[in-house]
Formats: C-alpha cells, sequence, structure tokens
C-alpha cells in the first residue's frame, strides 16, 4: 500500500500545537538563537520538575511542553516516554487531543499504524473539539488507515472530513484522496458498504462513483456508468467537484484505429494457439461489422522476424496503427527492451520488463493464482498450505499464491511441490501425518508398548491453495479427506475443471471452489455462439485462447480508458479486466464451486456467505478433453 505523504498534516501540526494545549501559566522565555539547546534542556528537565509536584492537569500541560521541545530538538523516543507517562482518561478534551494528536503523529512518523490506531481509539467526541481540531483528528484518522491498508475506512473519513472545507483547491485536494482511497478498497469490502442502510447521501454518493467507475459495463452499446451516475447524482458533491484522475464521460478517447496489425505465428510450435487467437480476434471483427465501422486488419506470420526493429519495420510499412501481438515471450521482451514504442502494442504474453505503448495481455497461471489467494483473504482465512504441480506452471503458481497472499497480511505454513506419481506421500508430507506416525513410532520403541494412536494432522492451515489438472485434483481432494483435511476450504485455479461438465468424473471435487473464466462459467455470449457453431474444441483448455483472442480485439479501444480512471475494469469472455501501472492486463475471475460434481457459479456476498446459481450447461460428458497444455510441440499454453 502507497503511503500517502503527510505534509500538510505536519505544517499544520506543527504551527497549532500550541494553540491546541491548555496554556501554561508560565510561559516560556523566548531565547536568541545561539542558546536555544542550551536554554531549551534547562526548560525541558524544569518542565520535568515541575510537573512532579503538580496536579495531574498542570502536570500533563508541562509533560506535553517538555515534549514539544524534545521533538523539536529530534529526541523523538525520550519524547514519546515522556508522553506515555500521561493519563489522558483524566483530561479535559482540549487538552486530551493535543496529547493523543502528538503521540499519533509520531506513530505515523514511524510507520507503525497498529500503534497509531491505538492512540486515537482514546480521542476525545468529536462534539467536544473545536472546528480546526475536528479536521485534524479526522486526518490523522484517515492517515493511520492509510497506512495500516485500511482504504474503504480512510475514504470513509476523508468523505466525513468535506463537511469543514470551504476553499475548492483545499477540498479538491481532498476529493483526489478520497477516490485514491476508494480505487484502492477492494471489490468485495466496496460491495458490503454499498449495501449498508445507514450510509449518508454522500457517503453513498462516492461508493457508487467507486463501483460505477470498476467496469464498462457494455463494449457493444459503450455505455459509460459514469455518466450515469452524473445523471443521478449531479448534486452530488463529487459532480460538482470531480476527481482530478476520473476522467469524465466527455473527455474519454477510445483508440480508433483504421488498421491493426495482427501479429501471430502461422507457422512452427506456436501456429496452433496462434490460429485459435486469430479465430477469435476474426470472429470479434466480423461482429464489429454488423454493428458498423470496423477497422482493417493485416495478418502477419510472427515467424518472420526476429527483433524488435524488424517487427516496427514491418507494421510502418503498411501503416498499421495497432498491433495486436506477438504470443512469443522472447519477442515480447524484445519489444519491452525496446523503449518507448511508436504505436500501441497489445501483446499476448507476459514479461517482467515493460515500455511505453506495451500492454501486455495473456492468460496466466500468476493472475489465477492471485485471484485465489485474493478470495481466500476476503473470505476471512489467514494461514494457507499451498500445493502446486512440479513444473514450470505449476511453480509460478507457487510463487504468486505465495506472494499474493502474504501481501494481503496472511501467512504461509507450508508450500508443498507434488508429482502424479507421489501424491499420496506428498501430501502426508505436507500434513505433516507422516511426522505423527513416526512420532508414535518412536514412543512404541522406547516405551515397548503397543498403544493405539490415532494419526493427526497440521493444526496451523486453515485454507489449502491448489493448483493442478483435473486428473490429479480429483485424487488430491479424497487423499485429503484420508489424512484429516477434508474440512479445509480448496481455493484453486482454472486448471482443476476441464471445462466440459462431467458430474461422475468430477464427484470427487466437491467443496473445491476454483477460479475461471466467463467463457467457460458463464452463459455463452454471441461470440462464444458463433465458434460453437464452426470449432467443436470450445470447451476445452485449448478453447480459451478464442476467449484471449475475442478479448485481445474488444479490449484495445478502451486501452486508454483503463489507463486514465484506475481500477476500472471491463467485462470480457476472460474475466473482469484491468490494466496495472505498467500497462498489464489483470484478470479477476469468475467463482465457482463443485457441487454434486458440478460447477456451480458463486458470488461472494459478504466475507464468508455465498449466493448460488445453476450452471448454464447441464449436459454431461463421460469423453476427456485433451488439455492443450498437454501437446508436446507446444510451448505456450492456457496454463
Amino acid at each position: 500500500m502507497m503511503i500517502l505523504k503527510r505534509l500538510s498534516l505536519t505544517v499544520a501540526l506543527t504551527s497549532l500545537i500550541a494553540g491546541c494545549a491548555m496554556p501554561p501559566t508560565s510561559p516560556l522565555t523566548v531565547r536568541d538563537s545561539q542558546s536555544t539547546t542550551a536554554y531549551q534542556e534547562a526548560d525541558i528537565e524544569s518542565l520535568l520538575a515541575q510537573a512532579g509536584q503538580s496536579m495531574p492537569i498542570r502536570a500533563a500541560e508541562l509533560r506535553l511542553q517538555a515534549a514539544q521541545l524534545l521533538i523539536a530538538q529530534g529526541d523523538t523516543e525520550r519524547a514519546t516516554q515522556i508522553l506515555s507517562d500521561i493519563d489522558t482518561s483524566i483530561l479535559p478534551p482540549g487538552l486530551q487531543f493535543a496529547v493523543i494528536r502528538l503521540q499519533t503523529q509520531q506513530a505515523l512518523d514511524n510507520n507503525d499504524a497498529e500503534q497509531a490506531l491505538s492512540y486515537l481509539a482514546y480521542m476525545p467526541s468529536l462534539s467536544t473539539l473545536a472546528e480546526d481540531d475536528v479536521l485534524l483528528s479526522e486526518r490523522l484518522f484517515a492517515d493511520a488507515y492509510n497506512l495500516s491498508g485500511q482504504s474503504l475506512e480512510e475514504a470513509k473519513i476523508l468523505i466525513e472530513s468535506t463537511d469543514y472545507i470551504q476553499d475548492p483547491t483545499e477540498l479538491q485536494r481532498l476529493h483526489d484522496r478520497i477516490w485514491q482511497a476508494l480505487q484502492s478498497s477492494r471489490d468485495e469490502n466496496l460491495y458490503i458498504a454499498l449495501q449498508q442502510p445507514n450510509n449518508s447521501y454522500v457517503l453513498q454518493g462516492w461508493l457508487e462513483l467507486a463501483q460505477a467507475a470498476r467496469t464498462i459495463a457494455d463494449v457493444t452499446a459503450q455505455t459509460n456508468n459514469i455518466e450515469n451516475w452524473l445523471n443521478l447524482w449531479e448534486a452530488h458533491p463529487a459532480a460538482q467537484l470531480m476527481p482530478e484522475n476520473l476522467t469524465a464521460p466527455q473527455d474519454i478517447v477510445l483508440i480508433n484505429v483504421a488498421r491493426i496489425g495482427v501479429l501471430l505465428p502461422t507457422s512452427g510450435s506456436l501456429s496452433s494457439a496462434g490460429k485459435a487467437i486469430q479465430d477469435g480476434i476474426t470472429t470479434a471483427h466480423y461482429a464489429s461489422q454488423e454493428r458498423g465501422m470496423a477497422p482493417e486488419l493485416f495478418f502477419m506470420d510472427s515467424t518472420q522476424y526476429v527483433t524488435a526493429d524488424e517487427i516496427i519495420l514491418a507494421a510502418q510499412q503498411r501503416n498499421l496503427e495497432l498491433v495486436i501481438g506477438p504470443l512469443d515471450k522472447s519477442m515480447v521482451k524484445s519489444l519491452a527492451e525496446y523503449g518507448p514504442l511508436p504505436i500501441p502494442f497489445l501483446a499476448l504474453n507476459y514479461t517482467d520488463e515493460s515500455a511505453a505503448n506495451l500492454y501486455q495481455f495473456g492468460l496466466s497461471a500468476e493472475d489465477e493464482a492471485r485471484d485465489a489467494a485474493t478470495q481466500a483473504i476476503n473470505a476471512g482465512k489467514r494461514f494457507a498450505l499451498i500445493l502446486t504441480p512440479d513444473t514450470d506452471w505449476g511453480n509460478r503458481a507457487d510463487q504468486a499464491f505465495a506472494d499474493t497472499f502474504e501481501s494481503l497480511g496472511g501467512t504461509v505454513v507450508a508450500r508443498t511441490s507434488f508429482t502424479a506419481d507421489a501424491l499420496n506421500q506428498d501430501i502426508a508430507q505436507a500434513l505433516k501425518t507422516d511426522e505423527s506416525k513416526e512420532r508414535a513410532k518412536s514412543l512404541r520403541r522406547a516405551t515397548g508398548l503397543n498403544f493405539e494412536f490415532e494419526e493427526r494432522r497440521r493444526q496451523d492451515a486453515d485454507v489449502i491453495l491448489l493448483s493442478a489438472r483435473p486428473q490429479d485434483a480429483r485424487l488430491i481432494k479424497p487423499i485429503l479427506a484420508f489424512y484429516f483435511a477434508g474440512d479445509l476450504p480448496v481455493y484453486a485455479t482454472s486448471q482443476v475443471y476441464s471445462g466440459a461438465p462431467n458430474a461422475r468424473a468430477d464427484i470427487d471435487l466437491n467443496g473445491v471452489m476454483f477460479g475461471d473464466i466467463p467463457w467457460v462459467l458463464s452463459a455463452p455470449s454471441d461470440n462464444r455462439r458463433a465458434l460453437d457453431a464452426i470449432r467443436d474444441n470450445t470447451d476445452t483448455r485449448f478453447g480459451r485462447l478464442y476467449a484471449l483472442g475475442i478479448d485481445a480485439y474488444n479490449l484495445y479501444p478502451y486501452l486508454q480508458q483503463l489507463k486514465a480512471t484506475q481500477g476500472t475494469r471491463l467485462k470480457g469472455e476472460t474475466g473482469q479486466l484491468a490494466l496495472t501501472e505498467d500497462n498489464k492486463i489483470n484478470r479477476h475471475l469468475q467463482w465457482a464451486i463443485f457441487e454434486n460434481g458440478m460447477p456451480k457459479t458463486i458470488e461472494l456476498t459478504s466475507e464468508q456467505t455465498f449466493e448460488y446459481r445453476s450452471e448454464y450447461r447441464p449436459e454431461e460428458s463421460s469423453e476427456e478433453r485433451t488439455e492443450y497444455a498437454d501437446e508436446p510441440s507446444t510451448q505456450y499454453s492456457t496454463e
């Protein structure tokens, strides 16, 4: 979480710090600058000596003055100790506020959000404070919430603060910070806040604005939720003074190009993947033509180019205004290392590097693992056991699971890579049931007694994060139950589901929750139905590449809008799509749970409550689908 600068607040505290404390009966003498330090030392000791002989309220005043002088000298540690000796519960509100304010600011300056919030818990009622003190109190709370990563609470406090601001420039700054906090809030927290019945008009308007900005609801009609919000909330303060980084509807510029290059492999090991993505692009293109004007497409075989210079020269020779591709990771890396690109490229793979005008979009294992870890945290889980296959994509999912879960405040208790031929042993080791057996054996040997022993699993995990192919996942869930871990919730990536409903094969996956793309879990779109009519593999893992092509074509016009309005999401076939600061597309998946062997879509309506909806295709298929990732000649997979 980025920590907002508190310069203006610090300045305000410095200038007002004496004003909020009760005035001392014996004001300090003003010294010349050459002797200030020596006299301050004497003053500090004098103040503390007087405090030791004074009544509690007067003693608090004196200690506060001593702490202020110490802070001015940079001795914050001693100042903190002196302030901790003050019992704020017996003080009048003004003095109580002055002490707590100084304590809180010290904690914030030390990046200790927990300590700052503990001080603020004793802040006097706002009704007992002067208006300037109320505003300072609200901003201290906001800074503490910001530092602790509680973005929505930060936004709520800042929204309350707007009642005390009249200056338009200061109000604009406050609106900008409110918007930044709201955009950093999690979807689930925002959803819960929106449903509260006692929200004020101003708070509800801000919350609905944040929700409206998160999703471009209809690509076909190009409806704009912000415009709809403005029509409903025209009298709202945010409508009168919109946040500067929220793009107004009239200012949104969609990328409108006449010539698009499609840079995909039509030969070599990636040709089958390239062809599937190309089919998705052309399907979306035909649909666009039926609605009106559509750009001209130029198909280019990416295997004919080696360097970024060659690709850019070919694009310039064809007067292309945008390129979709390449797919090969090494070519994406080459473009990223080229530097600022002359035209936008929507690459269909990811690399660690980034460059201006290079957007990166793909079906990565990391995206799905991050989404699963986030869902687990949002459900209140804090101690994760990670199970992933000992493969390249499994290792990448493992790292993404761990990084995300820990960054959100969770603890990873164990990370286990399994192999198909040693599943039982690998899971037993992960759950430490093998250790309990060994302890029992050792105890029998030591005592000579043949006592009964009840095997137990480790008790420090409350969730399992899983990435596994269907054939492995169908074995893993029963093994977990055998080793007494059947009660642990399992959050999985899409690899656990073949893509085709098969109740008989998937019955052992009951209870497993997994994220997958709307192409698989939602009712089929017009584009999906068009491809279903001419292809027989749209429900396999390979079929997901069609969805990638469709989204790549539908995504490009909105790249600038996604970049301009942080947190905006575009509903696509591969998920809800958002753009990160380094121009990488992040996918938020749809979620489902296996019930009676069938996936049922679920919606998170509160921390641990799910709403069930029926799967859209009830037919059962006994055929096992060939997974595209298993094709030996392929270097690019949906995993």
